[in-house]
């Protein structure tokens, strides 16, 4: 899985990458990713300075009735946003619009 502008390769240990996407960066850089499978968002760590991997215990579950939109307004109050993916702006662009 590559993000942004394909300038980083994202590998994961504790997550399937068919499963993940990009959800955006954080005021800090810290990339963010959510996993449809599991509903949780994880932070990621460059460990090579072109691989992005897991970071491990960063996964914050979504509540059940919680909603992608709602985790990454959550986080952008918490950490703040540098950017968002094309899936973070859709998903919160759904959720504007009560999709």
């Amino acid at each position: 899985m590559y993000i942004r502008d394909g300038s980083a390769k994202a590998k994961f240990d504790e997550h399937s990458e068919d499963d993940v996407e990009y959800v955006g960066s954080t005021a800090e850089g810290t990339p963010m990713f959510f996993d449809t499978a599991s509903r949780a968002v994880f932070e990621g760590e460059y460990d090579d300075g072109e691989t992005i991997v897991d970071r491990p215990g960063s996964e914050r579950e979504l509540e059940n009735q919680a909603s992608i939109a709602e985790a990454i307004e959550m986080l952008g109050d918490e950490l703040g946003w540098e950017s968002l993916s094309e899936f973070g702006r859709e998903h919160t662009r759904d959720d504007e619009n009560g999709e």
